[in-house]
């Protein structure tokens, strides 16, 4: 028996792009088709159609081969897709190594060490020998093992590569060396040369663009510092002798993915774009010239409040990033943003591999965008402009120079307060944070314990790194709101009064905002009752202890009622009153302190609502 596929389309005319446009012209009533447009933060158009008039950007060169925009290999392993990393931060050596095998036994193939000396963010293996035991029983020709310790990354790759002598073979491994090789070029290039010795398979740099979006960069500006982060390292190689091709292979790429699924996917694709014209520019042979890329889900819309969010974050992400073809993948465990992770947030962690491998039938597939219009457009959008900002980061002098520009670095400060912005107008709403938060999550316990390292002597690490390459500040959209609500909640201030107008179907939607808005601060609100009078609402009021009242109501109730009873609650002892709706919905003379809506800034109402009921944010 075969299966036949029905021709729905047989005796229609093709569709065209100008026919779309007219009904769609039709539909808008006179507005423009580019209200249909979505832009990104770099300003990159999205839409408004994807169609075959974009058909001259494919690629139709097949997964596995030059230039390897869809990817290094043809086919993915059918047991393991793609190189499931766990990240490791329990202070102790010997207590990390418990959680490194486990996590080896429960299903990672590879393991990341975040290393911090002082044991407050990281394992604290300060010499050879707390290495070792961290690595203690690890089978590294099977598990390959990476670093990151950030400005200690030439002391850490130092311990890596004395551990790794003492083994008979090594599967691979990452040094974590930062390509923006700053002022201790020297040595990283030296420590990439005794890498190579001892295998081929070890990639000694990571450029790290996943950095610039932890701070709030933007795509392109990510693209951009990781593209020109290995320009700069593979340039300092060659100049010391190295082949274009072995100090391509000797690196790495790093890229945050998010939530945003499709705009994530096409980073990814275009990272892979920018590559090979950078392949082709060192006259890399095509055999040489696949970009390992390694993508981690990012931590800037993570959630403390309520980490079981985080699940539904790293899930899109991880999606994410299979899509856009990553050769690797850490999944940041739930707990991140409140503390170390534990047992508990690492097996999810894993599990979302497992996931999405085997049940979502991600790994199954090797590059699903491809010949997709939506996602090849897009990502020869953003490769082409990450390009051009690349070229300007070169001609700051570099990404080591970049990143002590003050300009470059006020660039990052800008798209970072562009960014909460969009979070606080509810462009860019964290679920469980600044919308639908959730008064009484349930708890899950991160591990924030002090730890105290003990006296060592001959530690690799100094008081200070040797060269501390000054890597923008990580930042959170939704530390700012978890700040307020601590105050709040630690206050416990008596519920915010709803003060209705109408009947239920009246207020009832104005209310559910209401609650939602002032939720964020971490705010009850009294249940959203209906009243005979305006008499009747601030005699209520009075009864509630509150001293936030916001008046629910239809624009129609706000025309004839809402000045008189905002007067009536002020004159009740309420602090301040405010409108469900735009200020507008009201008399202008109407005693209305404030007015909430779908585009108010919901960080400045979470701060004006503690105020109100006397916390200080």
């Amino acid at each position: 028996m075969t299966d036949q596929i029905t021709p729905l389309a047989d005796g229609f005319a093709p569709a065209t792009p100008d026919a779309w446009e007219v009904l769609a012209q039709k539909a808008l009533a006179g507005k423009s088709i580019d209200t249909l447009v979505r832009r990104t933060r770099d300003d990159i158009a999205r839409g408004p159609l994807y169609a075959s008039h974009n058909a001259a950007q494919l690629n139709s060169a097949l997964p596995g081969t030059a230039p390897f925009t869809r990817g290094r290999i043809l086919a993915r392993d059918t047991y393991l897709p793609w190189a499931m990393r766990q990240a490791h931060d329990t202070p102790a050596p010997r207590d990390a190594n418990t959680a490194v095998l486990a996590d080896l036994a429960g299903g990672a193939s590879e393991i990341t060490l975040l290393i911090d000396p002082a044991g407050k963010s990281g394992i604290a293996a300060r010499h050879a020998d707390e290495l070792e035991a961290t690595l203690a029983d690890v089978m590294l020709d099977l598990a390959p093992v990476h670093l990151r310790a950030g400005p200690w990354d030439i002391e850490a790759a130092d311990l890596l590569l004395a551990v790794l002598k003492t083994r008979d073979s090594v599967a691979g491994a990452g040094l974590g060396l930062s390509a923006a090789l700053g002022q201790e070029a020297g040595k990283r290039i030296a420590l990439a040369a005794r890498a190579r010795e001892i295998s081929p398979a070890i990639r000694a740099f990571r450029a790290d663009g996943r950095a610039v979006f932890e701070a709030g960069g933007t795509e392109v500006q990510e693209l951009a510092f990781a593209a020109a982060s290995a320009a700069e390292a593979i340039e300092a190689l060659v100049n010391s002798g190295w082949e274009a091709g072995n100090a391509a292979a000797t690196i790495e790429v790093e890229l945050a993915a998010d939530t945003d699924i499709h705009l994530t996917t096409a980073k990814l694709r275009a990272m892979r774009l920018i590559w090979a014209q950078m392949m082709d520019a060192w006259g890399v042979s095509d055999d040489r010239a696949a970009l390992y890329l390694h993508a981690t889900t990012a931590e800037r819309g993570l959630s403390a409040i309520d980490p079981w969010t985080n699940l539904i974050r790293a899930a899109c992400a991880g999606f994410a990033a299979t899509a856009g073809g990553a050769d690797a993948l850490t999944i940041t465990p739930m707990t991140r943003a409140s503390g170390r992770s534990t047992p508990f947030s690492r097996r999810l962690a894993r599990n979302l591999h497992i996931l999405l491998a085997e049940e979502s039938h991600a790994g199954k597939v090797n590059d699903p965008a491809g010949g997709s219009y939506l996602h090849e457009t897009l990502s020869h959008r953003l490769a082409e402009a990450a390009w051009s900002e690349m070229q300007r980061i070169i001609g700051l002098g570099g990404a080591s120079a970049a990143m002590r520009s003050d300009a470059w670095k006020a660039d990052i400060a800008k798209a970072a307060d562009s960014l909460m912005k969009l979070v606080s107008t509810g462009k860019e709403p964290v679920i469980g944070v600044t919308a639908y938060p959730d008064l009484d999550p349930r708890v899950l316990e991160a591990d924030d314990a002090a730890y105290s390292p003990p006296s060592v002597s001959g530690s690799a690490f100094g008081d200070q790194p040797v060269d501390s390459v000054p890597l923008p500040a990580p930042m959170r959209t939704a530390e700012p709101f978890e700040q307020v609500r601590a105050k709040v909640e630690a206050a416990a201030p008596a519920p915010v009064f709803l003060a209705t107008l109408g009947t239920l179907p009246e207020f009832n939607a104005r209310a559910g905002f209401a609650i939602n808005r002032v939720g964020v601060a971490g705010l009850r609100a009294t249940p959203a009752m209906v009243h005979d009078s305006v008499k009747a609402c601030v005699e209520a009021f009075k009864a509630s202890g509150s001293a936030l009242a916001i008046i629910c109501g239809s624009d129609e109730a706000y025309g004839d009622h809402a000045a008189e009873l905002a007067s009536a609650l002020k004159a009740a002892g309420a602090n301040a009153v405010w409108l469900a709706g735009r200020r507008d919905s009201a008399p202008a003379d109407a005693a209305i302190d404030h007015a909430i809506h779908m585009r108010s800034d919901a960080l400045e109402d979470a701060r004006l609502a503690a105020r109100a009921m006397g916390v200080t944010p």
